[in-house]
C-alpha cells in the first residue's frame, strides 16, 4: 500500500515528470548524435566535400533548430511581389472612373471648340442639300424652321456630331490605356493599331454617308417632288437630325471589318467560316442599308449595300493574309 502511494505521489509530481521528459529527450538526442557520428565520413572523405555542400548542410541545421522560421519568412517575401502586382476591384473601379472622366473632358473640350465655329460647321453640313437643289439660294428658301425652339435642336445635333468626332481619338486612346494591362502580349500588339484603324474607318464611314449617300438620297427626293409639281420644304431640325444620325450610324457600322480582322488575328474566327456565311451577310447588309438610308431609294440602297459588302470581302482578304503569314511563321519556327 505504501509503495503504491509513493508511486502515485511520484507520478503526480509535475516537476519530476518534466525532469524525466528532459532526461528522455537528452538521451534520445545523444543516441541520434552517436548514430550520426557513426554514419559520418572519415576525415579524408570530409575534405572532399565542397564548400557549397557544407553551407547547405549548415543552413539545413539552422532551419531545423529554429523550427522552420526562415522558411516561412522566405515564403512571405516571395508572395509579396505577386500580391503587389495585382490590382484590387476598387483600384480597377477607380482607374475606370478616371478613364470616363478624361473621356468626358475630351468631349466637353470638343463641344467648346465646335461652339466657337458653329456657324461655319452648320454651313458645311448643308453640302448634301445644296447638291440636291443645285443652288444655295434655293436651299435658303426651302430650309426653314417652323418651331421657336427648333434652333436649339439644330445646335445640339451639330455639337453632338462635331464634338464626338473631335474627341473620338482621345477617347480611344484612354480606353486603350485602361484595357491594355489586362491583355496578353499578342493582344496588346493589335490594340493601338486597332484604335487608329477604328478612327480612320469611322471617318471613312461619315464621309461616305455625307458625300455619297445623303446627296444621292436628297437629290432623288427633290427631283421626284419637282416631277409631281410639289414644293418641298425642309425643317432645319429634321434635316440636321438626318445628316447627324445617318453619318454617325454609317461611321459606326464601318467598324465591322476591323472587328472581323481582329477576331481572325486572335484566332477566334477563321476565313473558312466567313466564306461560308457570305449569303447571310449580304442579306443582313441589305436590310441594314435599307434601315440606314434616309429615303430608301433604289440608288443609295444598292450603293450602300455594295460598298459594305466590299468591306466584308476586304476583311476576308486581310484575314487570309494574316492566316498565311502565321502559317509561314509556324513552319519556319518548326524547321529551326
Amino acid at each position: 500500500m505504501e509503495d503504491n502511494k509513493d508511486s502515485k505521489s511520484k507520478s503526480s509530481n509535475p516537476e519530476d515528470e518534466a525532469v524525466n521528459f528532459h532526461g528522455l529527450k537528452d538521451k534520445r538526442g545523444q543516441e541520434c548524435h552517436e548514430s550520426l557520428e557513426a554514419d559520418a565520413p572519415s576525415k579524408d572523405e570530409s575534405l572532399e566535400v565542397d564548400a557549397p555542400c557544407q553551407d547547405r548542410a549548415f543552413e539545413t541545421d539552422v532551419s531545423l533548430e529554429e523550427g522552420y522560421d526562415d522558411y516561412d519568412e522566405s515564403d512571405a517575401c516571395e508572395l509579396e511581389p505577386a500580391a503587389e502586382a495585382g490590382m484590387s476591384f476598387l483600384e480597377h473601379l477607380e482607374d475606370f472612373r478616371w478613364t470616363v472622366a478624361r473621356s468626358a473632358i475630351a468631349f466637353v473640350v470638343g463641344l467648346v471648340i465646335v461652339s466657337i465655329f458653329i456657324q461655319d460647321i452648320a454651313a458645311f453640313l448643308k453640302i448634301p442639300i445644296i447638291y440636291a437643289y443645285g443652288s444655295v439660294e434655293l436651299v435658303d428658301q426651302n430650309l426653314i424652321t417652323y418651331r421657336p425652339m427648333g434652333v436649339i435642336s439644330v445646335f445640339i445635333q451639330i455639337a453632338l456630331l462635331s464634338g464626338f468626332t473631335l474627341s473620338m481619338p482621345f477617347v480611344l486612346y484612354f480606353l486603350a490605356n485602361f484595357v491594355a494591362p489586362g491583355l496578353t502580349e499578342r493582344e496588346q500588339k493589335v490594340l493601338r493599331p486597332s484604335c487608329l484603324a477604328a478612327f480612320i474607318l469611322f471617318l471613312v464611314g461619315v464621309a461616305f454617308a455625307f458625300f455619297v449617300v445623303l446627296p444621292l438620297t436628297l437629290g432623288f427626293s427633290v427631283r421626284l417632288n419637282q416631277y409631281f409639281g410639289f414644293e418641298l420644304l425642309w425643317a432645319a431640325s429634321d434635316y440636321y437630325s438626318m445628316v447627324v444620325w445617318s453619318s454617325l450610324f454609317t461611321g459606326a457600322f464601318f467598324e465591322f471589318p476591323l472587328i472581323i480582322v481582329v477576331l481572325i488575328y486572335l484566332q477566334v474566327l477563321t476565313v473558312v467560316q466567313l466564306k461560308a456565311i457570305r449569303k447571310g451577310v449580304f442579306v443582313a447588309l441589305m436590310v441594314f442599308a435599307a434601315l440606314m438610308s434616309p429615303g430608301g431609294d433604289f440608288i443609295s440602297l444598292p450603293l450602300t449595300t455594295g460598298f459594305m459588302y466590299g468591306l466584308y470581302e476586304l476583311a476576308i482578304w486581310v484575314g487570309s493574309y494574316i492566316e498565311r503569314r502565321k502559317q509561314h511563321e509556324a513552319l519556319r519556327s518548326w524547321e529551326e
